[in-house]
């Protein structure tokens, strides 16, 4: 029987993750198209499905997923084409090649994401993106594998769809396969490279590029209508730098836990229920995790 996925064995997840944990699956499926994630999706449909993408956002708390958990990452379907004025995109593109594809074919607006972590389909589920821009404000159509009514949808969007790290398909039941994107030309292709460089320099300079990371740990706090800087909250702890084990917040910005070496699962986990009991006895502010734990 062709099948329209490929599949490894015993996959180690290093790769597949961030933070760079060491994590062995016994089953890690490839989807290459949607007939693809229809099938994994009926072969698999007694098991676990774990959805991978770029292995940003997430914290694996296993060293060993036995068979009663399928990975399905989307590696292999990650096509960008350019047609008129749109773009269209695979869920498993990541946000830095599409601010490049764009860039060489003189489309702007898509500069703010090079150096946003993750692939298409996680930053649709989580409307991704910078303080100021995210990719709904790009987005004109979505198409998703429904897992309850096991069909394909193509589902048309607008603003309204988009929330703060959120969106209409952020749904356990729905996997993300592809979207429209608006593309508009731009006048100079030099201007487009200029402002996507000084954005990755910026980031470069403020974050941790040095050491692996899952990106920012917590989201952005609030309390009685005020919102917290979530760094601020751990520099007036004094807790910039400090570490248990190779899980370390980071020196440089302390919204970031780092891997210098070898941290485990239970490294990192301690030293986010560390970050949160602080902040909470001493703020009286709660912290939630961006991350999701897998």
């Amino acid at each position: 029987m062709n099948l329209n996925y490929a599949i490894i064995k015993n996959c180690s997840l290093k790769q597949y993750n961030t933070l760079r944990l060491e994590s062995i699956a016994d089953i890690v499926v490839f989807p290459y198209n949607a007939v693809g994630v229809q099938e994994i999706y009926s072969h698999f449909k007694e098991k676990k499905i774990i959805i991978l993408g770029n292995g940003s956002n997430i914290l694996l708390s296993k060293a060993y997923y036995n068979s009663d958990y399928v990975f399905l990452n989307f590696k292999m379907m990650d096509n960008i084409e350019l047609n008129g004025g749109q773009i269209f995109i695979e869920s498993g593109a990541t946000l830095s090649s599409l601010s490049w594809y764009s860039v060489e074919n003189n489309i702007i607006g898509f500069e703010f994401l090079e150096d946003v972590p993750g692939s298409l389909g996680g930053a649709i589920i989580m409307n991704a993106g910078t303080y100021k821009d995210t990719i709904g404000q790009l987005i004109e159509q979505v198409v998703y594998y429904d897992i309850s009514s096991k069909e394909i949808i193509i589902d048309n969007a607008d603003s309204k769809d988009f929330g703060r790290r959120e969106s209409k398909w952020t749904d356990d039941k729905i996997i993300v396969i592809s979207c429209i994107l608006t593309a508009k030309k731009g006048e100079n292709y030099m201007e487009s490279l200029d402002k996507l460089l000084a954005i990755k320099k910026n980031r470069y300079m403020k974050q941790p590029r040095n050491y692996p990371n899952a990106s920012s740990v917590f989201k952005r706090p609030s309390l009685n209508g005020k919102d917290y800087y979530v760094w601020k909250l751990i520099d007036d702890l004094d807790l910039r730098g400090f570490h248990i084990n190779d899980a370390q917040i980071s020196e440089k910005h302390p919204g970031f836990i780092i891997n210098t070496g070898h941290a485990k699962y239970e490294d990192v986990i301690n030293l986010i229920n560390l970050i949160k009991n602080k902040v909470k006895n001493n703020f009286g502010v709660t912290l939630d995790l961006e991350w999701k734990i897998i």
